[in-house]
């Protein structure tokens, strides 16, 4: 496999028309962005990984340019469409890179099966449960509400409010974005296909579940890089987390946010090096 275009290409894979960019030639990376991006989140990093490997970075379902899931989006459904894309492409990555609910995804492919990577990088992993309140009281009002369509269309109007965006995008990440980034994340806000996505996303997800499998699953080694400063994800409450899993190495960045990988993009690559490097010796270009 070899390049395609910033704009990405069109593939049917799961029943789902997908938007992916692929870069780059030689072992496979698949990078999964987190609830709300698109592919545009990993542009930053592209370029430099693309110089040894083939770049894998997807649209996720409901997001940018993908189609919706025909199904509840949960995350065992999410990763079987990942792996039927991968399936449809026709590579095997030997390397999971995720963002946020991404890095979900990638454990949920390992453990269930679907995807049998030499390592896992994670960044601002979203690993923590919602408090119990939440889940057994809250959440069966709030996830019908959540993915109507009225409210997708409402929250899309308010996206594509520049000056709303860029405060919701700040105030929910910790992380100042570069403006190029900025703008997409404002654009992709003001999209209620977009929008009803993420929310379906977010409404039909199980992390518990997830986390209950990883003490008896053989996972690769897993690396998450993680923001002191994520107002989203805490610090402590991930390492808290995953303290048990022996596999799980969490390396803190100081005075970082949620979306570090875009706010430091060449610390970002080298983690990826890293990774690669101590999973295969023969040498990373």
């Amino acid at each position: 496999m070899t390049t395609s275009s910033q704009a990405g290409s069109t593939v049917d894979a799961a029943g789902l028309r997908w938007r992916v960019v692929v870069s780059g030639q030689g072992p496979a990376l698949l990078l999964l962005h987190g609830t709300g991006a698109s592919a545009h989140s990993w542009a930053p990093m592209r370029e430099a990984l693309a110089a040894s490997h083939t770049v894998i970075a997807p649209d996720l379902p409901g997001h940018g340019a993908t189609s919706p899931m025909p199904e509840p989006a949960t995350l065992p459904a999410m990763a079987r469409a990942v792996a039927a894309l991968c399936a449809e492409l026709r590579v095997a990555p030997v390397l999971l890179v995720g963002h946020s609910a991404g890095v979900a995804i990638a454990l949920e492919m390992v453990v269930r099966g679907l995807a049998a990577p030499r390592a896992i990088v994670g960044f601002g992993a979203a690993l923590v449960p919602p408090d119990r309140t939440y889940r057994d009281w809250l959440a069966p009002i709030v996830a019908p509400i959540a993915v109507s369509p009225i409210v997708a269309r409402v929250a899309a109007a308010l996206g594509a409010q520049s000056v709303l965006s860029d405060i919701v995008l700040r105030a929910a990440t910790s992380t100042a974005l570069p403006v190029a980034q900025r703008d997409v994340y404002r654009r992709l806000f003001g999209e209620s296909q977009h929008v009803a996505g993420a929310l379906a996303m977010m409404a039909a997800w199980d992390i518990p579940a997830l986390l209950a499998q990883l003490p008896g699953a053989t996972l690769p080694p897993v690396t998450l890089v993680h923001g002191s400063d994520d107002a989203f994800v805490p610090f402590a409450a991930l390492r808290a987390q995953v303290a048990a899993l022996p596999s799980v190495t969490v390396v803190p960045w100081e005075g970082a946010g949620h979306l570090l990988h875009e706010e430091r993009p060449e610390a970002a690559v080298q983690v990826v090096r890293d990774a690669l490097m101590a999973s295969d010796p023969r040498p990373v270009q």
